[in-house]
């Protein structure tokens, strides 16, 4: 029964594990989308941008040919009107002259006060779309900087939130293999022995790190070392390597003991134990 207890709890401890690895991997993926979602605004943001920079007011301009054309006409008037005076009555050609000359220069006047007026409107125009194109890019700004601080915020607390939940895992993991201590408590020479016949990679040395100096392996490493013997530990008594076990980080005691040679080396149905 007990070896059965002791598989159960084993397995929990795995699934522990692997919930809290897809936590910090959750984390990191939510800090990719992020960085994402910015890098995707800031370019649809530059594009609006361009569209900004063109006021289509400022390339239009008056029409001119019909000014032009009523300029000429009413000189054309005048003239008819002067010769048409000058034949009818010569005393009288000079006052006629005076008459159309003061009509000409009324009707150039109209002319150039009708231009100026569409050309001032036309302007008036043109600096209510500049104004407008500026409002606008004010509100791209501020929508820009609203949409990044959400973004940012909400990446941030889903981040948060998945580094805790990995945190919350990592604390529940050493939990658990503080409670698995009293199934194996009877058999304490086994587990000693499983630890002291594990292997680990370089890596695997480097990532667990010095064991506390209560763990009875003597001075903590240096220079990316570490002070981890399994041979060291395959030689302790029993109570010597109760309290290594006890001087180990939750991270460290995870490395060692749910880790499969050692699963494997107490499994009572290995049939190589």
């Amino acid at each position: 029964m007990a070896a059965f207890t002791t598989i159960a709890a084993g397995v929990g401890l795995a699934a522990t594990a692997g919930s809290t690895g897809m936590s910090f991997m959750q984390a990191s993926k939510q800090n990719k989308l992020k960085r994402q979602a910015e890098e995707e605004a800031a370019k649809a943001m530059a594009e609006a941008r361009k569209k900004l920079d063109v006021n289509f007011y400022d390339q239009l301009a008056i029409q001119k040919e019909p000014y032009e054309l009523a300029r000429e006409a009413a000189l054309v008037q005048g003239a008819e009107a002067l010769q048409a005076g000058v034949e009818g009555e010569q005393r009288g050609a000079g006052a006629v002259a005076g008459r159309i000359q003061m009509a000409q220069n009324e009707q150039q006047g109209n002319i150039r006060s009708a231009m100026g007026q569409e050309l001032s409107n036309l302007e008036k125009l043109s600096a209510a779309e500049e104004s407008r194109l500026r409002d606008t890019g004010v509100n791209l700004d501020l929508a820009e900087v609203t949409g990044a601080q959400l973004a940012a915020r909400d990446a941030q607390q889903a981040s948060t939130l998945a580094t805790q939940q990995g945190m919350q895992g990592i604390t529940s993991m050493g939990q658990q293999v503080a409670a698995l201590a009293p199934l194996y408590s009877k058999d304490i020479s086994g587990m000693k022995k499983a630890v002291g016949g594990m292997n680990f990679t370089t890596e695997d040395f480097t990532k667990f790190g010095n064991v506390a100096e209560s763990g009875g392996l003597g001075a903590a490493g240096t220079g990316g070392t570490t002070n981890l013997d399994f041979d060291a530990i395959r030689q302790m008594n029993n109570y010597q390597f109760t309290q290594f076990a006890k001087s180990l980080t939750p991270q460290q005691s995870q490395m060692l003991f749910t880790n499969k040679q050692y699963t494997d080396a107490l499994n009572p149905f290995n049939p190589f134990r």
